[in-house]
């Protein structure tokens, strides 16, 4: 039979760990809360939106999405590129096409050409004529 104080020992260290898990995960709790109050009201407002049927993705990738930026608020990972990255982030995906391709794309993503539609319609589209003369 073990001894008392052993057994007493061990219980005493389970609950110190316990405690210190449990103050661990209450100061991660509370950083995300204080972080998270802030948007709190932003990521109820995508909820609903996302109930409602309002968003342009199925309700489960809605949710997920919504979780996720609340969750990048919280840790101060979530950020809104300027224009500029924008710009960059498009004329790097013109990079993977073909070089006569690719001079239509930089020219759209510059503006030139015609653009229709909206991102909450599902997307923009835009267009590029190129006359290629008869050989």
């Amino acid at each position: 039979m073990p001894n008392q104080s052993a057994t007493l020992r061990h219980q005493l260290l389970r609950s110190a760990s316990a405690l210190v898990i449990g103050l661990a995960a209450l100061s991660g709790a509370s950083h995300v809360f204080a972080a998270g109050k802030a948007g709190n009201s932003e990521y109820q407002q995508q909820i609903a939106a996302c109930k409602s049927g309002a968003s342009t993705e199925d309700r489960a990738t809605c949710l997920r999405e919504a979780g996720a930026a609340q969750q990048a608020a919280a840790r101060g990972t979530l950020t809104d590129p300027g224009a500029e990255q924008l710009k960059e982030n498009a004329l790097r995906r013109c990079e993977g096409l073909p070089q006569s391709d690719r001079i239509d794309c930089e020219k759209r993503v510059n503006g030139q050409g015609n653009s229709e539609g909206s991102v909450a319609s599902g997307g923009i589209l835009r267009e590029t004529v190129t006359i290629v003369p008869a050989k």
